[in-house]
C-alpha cells in the first residue's frame, strides 16, 4: 500500500519525487546522488518507505539534510549548499559504516568529464564492465593538428625531437588529405549510382526531399573519408571521454588507473579521485593505488619477458576460434528447460543428451526462433556458452570493439611487430606511397623509443597498426555483438572481424546460431551509412513538422 502524507508533508515532498501516490518514483534533479545513496542503503536497514525515511531525514537535526534541501531548494550559492553538505557528511559516513557493505556505493551515481586525454588512455578508461563511457569520434569529428599527448618521460628524454616529428607529420598528412579524400568518395561513389528512399535523385521532384539527400549523401561522403584517414592517426591523438557510474565502480576504476604504468593514467586516476571527492566523497573515499595490480604487472613483465625470450612469434589469421564450449548445444539446451521447470540442471543436461539432434534443434527453435529485430536478444539461457577468439587488427578497429564490456577482454601492449593495414580507398586516391612513408617513420620511430620506454613507445603507434587481444564472450553477447557490428553503416574493418567470427561460430555450432538472422555478410565497397544518414534526415524533418 502506497504511503498517505498529510498536506504539510507534500509540500516538504513535492519537489524532490515525481510522485507522491504511486509505488514507482523516481528522484528529481533536485536530490544530491549521496542524498540518494544513503536513502537506498536504508531500503535494508528500514521498513519504512523511500519517502518515509525522507521526512525523517528532514526532521532529524544530526542528518543536516534539511540545510542541505533548503540551499538546492533556495537561490543560495554553491558556497552555501558546499557548506550544508559538508555538515552533513558525518552523517553519511556514519550511515556507510554502520551497514559496512561495499553495494552501498552502488547507490550513489556521478558523471565524470575527461578531456585531451590520449587514445591510450581512452581504453583504459573504458576498459571496466560497470560503466557507461561516450568517446569522441574519429568517424564524425575532425581531430585538429597539433592536439596530441606529450608524455614528460619522452618529451625530456633524448626522443623529444622524434616523437614530435612523427606526431606532427601524422596529422599534417590526416589533415592535408581530408578534402581530397572526400572528392575522391565523390567521384568514386557518385550521389546519382544510389537508390534513396526508393528512387534516385534524378527521380526526384521535391525540393525538401532532395535537400535531405544531398545532406545525407555529404555527411556520409564525410564519414567514410574520415574513417579512411583515422588510420593516420597516432595513439596519442588526444580525445574526450564521459562517463557516468557508481561509486562502487568509480572506485575500483580509480584504484586501477593509479596503478597504471603510464603516468599520464595516474594522473588521469588521481583528478578523477580529486573531483569525484567534490560530488560523492564518501563513495570513493577509500579509492587508492593498489600494491597487489602494480606488483602483478610487474613480476610479469619480468616472469614473461624471461620466459619467452628468444621464442618467434607464429603467424596467426586475423581472427582466431581458439576456445569453445565442446558441449555447447547440450547446455543451452538443459539451461533453456531449467529455466521454465523445476528440475535440477543435472538432470535437464542428461535429458539434452538424450535428445537427437532434431529435438535438440526443436527446443533451440522454441528458444530462440521468434525473434524480428536484433534488438530482440536471446534469453539468459543463451549465456550458458562461451568462444574464446584471438584477434589481430588495427587499433582503430579495437577502439570500437573494446566498448562491449559483456566479455572477458585481454589487450597486450601496442606494438608495430604484427604489421598495419592499408586502406585500398588510400591507394586507389593516390596517397598509398605518403602512406607507408609515414607508417615507416612511425615504426622506426616506435623501435627507437621502445629499446628504452616500451610503455610510453605505444603513444607514437598510428592506429593502423596491428594490436592483438583477447576476446571470450557467450552465445549471448555473439548475437548482440555480430549482429550490431556487422551492420553496413560500421566501419569495413571491425564488420569483418565479427563477419569471420560468425562463420567460425557457425562452423562448429551452426544450430546455435541459426537464429542469428540480422547478420550482414555482405562485403560493401559504397558509402555504408548513407541509408543511415537518410533515414536521421528524414526523422528530423517530421519532427519540425509537429
Amino acid at each position: 500500500m502506497t504511503d498517505a502524507f498529510t498536506e504539510d508533508e507534500k509540500k516538504i515532498l513535492e519537489p524532490y519525487f515525481t510522485n507522491l501516490d504511486k509505488p514507482v518514483f523516481a528522484f528529481t534533479a533536485k536530490v544530491p546522488e549521496e542524498v540518494v545513496a544513503v536513502l537506498f542503503s536504508k531500503y535494508s536497514r528500514s521498513q519504512h518507505s523511500i519517502r518515509k525515511n525522507f521526512l525523517d531525514l528532514v526532521k532529524d537535526p544530526g542528518s543536516g539534510f534539511k540545510s542541505i534541501l533548503d540551499t538546492v531548494s533556495s537561490s543560495a550559492g554553491n558556497e552555501a549548499f558546499t557548506a550544508a553538505l559538508a555538515k552533513a557528511r558525518d552523517f553519511f559516513r556514519r550511515i556507510l559504516v554502520e551497514y559496512g557493505d561495499d553495494s552501498v556505493g552502488e547507490l550513489g551515481i556521478a558523471h565524470v568529464a575527461c578531456e585531451d586525454v590520449s587514445q591510450i588512455a581512452a581504453k583504459k578508461l573504458e576498459d571496466a564492465r560497470l560503466i557507461s563511457p561516450l568517446e569522441k569520434s574519429t568517424r564524425y569529428v575532425v581531430f585538429e593538428k597539433g592536439k596530441y599527448y606529450k608524455p614528460a618521460a619522452i618529451t625530456n628524454s633524448k626522443f623529444a625531437e622524434d616523437y614530435a616529428a612523427i606526431c606532427d607529420e601524422l596529422f599534417d598528412v590526416y589533415s592535408t588529405q581530408i578534402e581530397p579524400m572526400k572528392a575522391f568518395a565523390r567521384e568514386k561513389w557518385p550521389i546519382a549510382a544510389f537508390d534513396l528512399s526508393g528512387k534516385k535523385i534524378s527521380e526526384m521532384n521535391d525540393e525538401a526531399e532532395i535537400k535531405r539527400a544531398k545532406v545525407a549523401y555529404e555527411s556520409s561522403v564525410r564519414a567514410r573519408a574520415l574513417d579512411i584517414l583515422r588510420y593516420y592517426l597516432p595513439a596519442a591523438t588526444v580525445t574526450n571521454v564521459g562517463i557516468t557510474a557508481n561509486g562502487r565502480a568509480f572506485e575500483y576504476l580509480i584504484s586501477k588507473l593509479l596503478s597504471d604504468e603510464l603516468d599520464e593514467i595516474k594522473q588521469i586516476g588521481q583528478m578523477m579521485h580529486e573531483e569525484l571527492s567534490k560530488v560523492i566523497p564518501s563513495l570513493v573515499k577509500r579509492a587508492a593505488a593498489s600494491n597487489y595490480l602494480a606488483e602483478t604487472k610487474k613480476a610479469m613483465h619480468s616472469f614473461t619477458a624471461a620466459k619467452l625470450s628468444g621464442v618467434g612469434i607464429k603467424k596467426q589469421p586475423t581472427v582466431t576460434l581458439v576456445s569453445y564450449d565442446k558441449e555447447a548445444e547440450i547446455n543451452v539446451v538443459a539451461a533453456a528447460l531449467y529455466q521454465f521447470s523445476h528440475h535440477p540442471l543435472s538432470q535437464l543436461r542428461k535429458m539434452a543428451k538424450k535428445m537427437t539432434a532434431e529435438e535438440r534443434m526443436k527446443a533451440i527453435d522454441e528458444y530462440m526462433g521468434k525473434r524480428t529485430n536484433r534488438r530482440e536478444r536471446p534469453l539468459r539461457a543463451a549465456e550458458a556458452t562461451y568462444y574464446q577468439f584471438d584477434v589481430l587488427s588495427d587499433y582503430g578497429a579495437y577502439r570500437d570493439l573494446q566498448r562491449h564490456r559483456i566479455m572477458t577482454q585481454i589487450p597486450q601492449l601496442l606494438t608495430v611487430e604484427h604489421g598495419y593495414d592499408t586502406p585500398p580507398e588510400i591507394v586507389e586516391a593516390g596517397f598509398g606511397e605518403q602512406f607507408h612513408r609515414c607508417m615507416k617513420k612511425a615504426a622506426a620511430g616506435y623501435r627507437k623509443i621502445a629499446a628504452e620506454m616500451p610503455n610510453e613507445a605505444q603513444y607514437v603507434v598510428p592506429l593502423a597498426y596491428h594490436f592483438r587481444y583477447l576476446m571470450q564472450f557467450n552465445l549471448r553477447e555473439a548475437y548482440h555483438l555480430i549482429e550490431l557490428r556487422s551492420t553496413p553503416q560500421g566501419h569495413p574493418s571491425y564488420r569483418h572481424i565479427v563477419q569471420e567470427m560468425y562463420r567460425q561460430i557457425r562452423a562448429v555450432h551452426p544450430a546455435l546460431v541459426h537464429y542469428m538472422k540480422f547478420v550482414n555478410m555482405e562485403e560493401l565497397d559504397a558509402l555504408g551509412r548513407l541509408k543511415s544518414e537518410l533515414r536521421k534526415e528524414e526523422k528530423l524533418a517530421a519532427f519540425e513538422k509537429k
